[in-house]
């Protein structure tokens, strides 16, 4: 387990580096101004990829498949409300929604696992 400590810390600071790059990019490129993205919208592929990896480490699975079945759910749960309180579906408002949605769950998810992982190791 010694030997994989480094690659372990690498995948808790993962994140943060993640962050700050993708924000980094945003205000290089100026992609606010011009496509409206924010830093959350870039980060999640890679928070998607790091709970894979920390999933990985710490158990003999991988907790993608379930997260991409809790996004289609999220994905549904978004469509039905936005059904149910705007009396129509806007595509633009769906995706926006949806997306920072996926961002908070897979931080929460991330969070989650790294506190896991931490418990595991002890």
């Amino acid at each position: 387990m010694a030997s994989s400590l480094p690659v372990l810390l690498l995948w808790y600071i993962f994140p943060i580096i993640v962050f700050l790059g993708s924000d980094y990019i945003i205000t290089i490129f100026k992609l606010k101004q011009r496509f409206n993205l924010k830093t959350p919208d870039i980060t999640v592929p890679f928070l998607i990829v790091g709970m894979h990896e920390i999933s990985k480490s710490i158990s003999t699975f991988s907790i993608l498949p379930y997260f991409l079945l809790t996004i289609l759910l999220l994905g549904i749960s978004v469509v039905v409300f936005q059904a149910y309180r705007y009396r129509d579906i806007m595509y633009g408002r769906f995706f926006k929604m949806f997306w920072r949605l996926t961002f908070l769950l897979a931080v929460l998810i991330y969070l989650v696992l790294i506190i896991a992982s931490i418990i595991s190791v002890l």
